[in-house]
């Protein structure tokens, strides 16, 4: 199916990805409206943009999810529901929820993870994860499929429990690694310019991140951190391997701190290959810096 003989109405549209999914439809000359809470909502009501829309693409903010599922479900029937919500098993948990509650209302659904944010200019190499879909027509998929695959990105198929769990990894334990290191460097007080001067290639990467991730909105974060319910095992582990290591730096325990890297090395060895990419992204920044100077 060409999504440009479809109307699509994002719920969320005038921020974050909601508002990059706006601006990426109309570049591809698919009619697109949205609503938002601010006052730059196209339409005056979530009802009248899904009464005005074929497809729905829910883009609110996590904590948001289930409350306007809920408000626009009983309007549904007909309609393509698309949800991008970082996580997936409590919102696709209570969509089900909604299914037996107004049996009625026959819909097609889709659950995606667009895996960039809202600052990207090309989807070329990026990551969208597709991880429910019920009841939608293939050509209704395909298309929405072939108009992502056509800008580059790369699209994979995990069920929604699987990418909770992966996400536990990739979001839950990333955000967790990066607010603690930053918070460390907030509190050691040291002048910041003085520390990206001395700070080696790889270490200057890390504060680029840690510079992206403070400034970006703190309850996306939160919500990812608690809504995930699989991110609190997984940060556990992370608090028990700090303490295992605090405790061999405070004992000066050398062996014991070469066993603890050499124990983690035959996981590690399959991914050999971005040693590679680690010195090419440090190359690279290495330029950038210097166009800078």
């Amino acid at each position: 199916m060409n999504l440009q003989s479809k109307k699509i109405g994002v719920i969320g549209g005038s921020q974050g990805l909601g508002s990059w999914f706006v601006t990426y439809f109309r570049s591809r000359q698919v009619e697109v409206t949205f609503t938002s809470t601010d006052e730059y909502s196209e339409m005056a009501s979530n009802k009248e943009l899904v009464e005005y829309a074929d497809i729905i693409l829910l883009a609110v903010p996590i904590s948001s999810m289930v409350p306007v599922l809920t408000e626009i479900y009983p309007l549904l029937h007909g309609k393509v529901l698309i949800e991008i919500c970082s996580v997936k098993k409590f919102l696709i948990e209570h969509y089900e929820q909604l299914r037996q509650q107004y049996p009625a209302v026959e819909l097609g659904f889709c659950s995606i993870h667009p895996m960039f944010g809202p600052r990207i200019h090309s989807l070329t190499g990026q990551v969208v994860l597709f991880n429910h879909q019920e009841n939608l027509e293939a050509n209704t998929l395909l298309g929405l499929k072939d108009l992502l695959q056509a800008d580059g990105a790369e699209l994979y198929e995990i069920p929604y429990v699987e990418h909770d769990k992966m996400m536990g990894i990739v979001q839950g334990l990333n955000h967790f690694n990066v607010f603690v290191s930053a918070r460390t460097l907030a509190r050691f007080e040291g002048d910041f310019e003085d520390i990206k001067k001395v700070a080696s290639p790889p270490y200057r990467i890390f504060i680029v991140f840690f510079t992206r991730y403070v400034l970006q909105n703190p309850l996306l974060y939160a919500d990812i951190q608690m809504n995930n319910e699989y991110v609190f095992e997984v940060v556990r582990i992370f608090r028990d391997e700090m303490n295992r290591l605090f405790d061999i730096i405070q004992t000066r325990d050398r062996q014991g701190f070469v066993n603890y890297i050499e124990e983690m090395q035959p996981y590690f060895q399959q991914n050999e290959q971005d040693r590679e990419v680690s010195t090419h992204l440090i190359e690279q920044l290495g330029v950038y810096l210097e166009k800078l100077n």
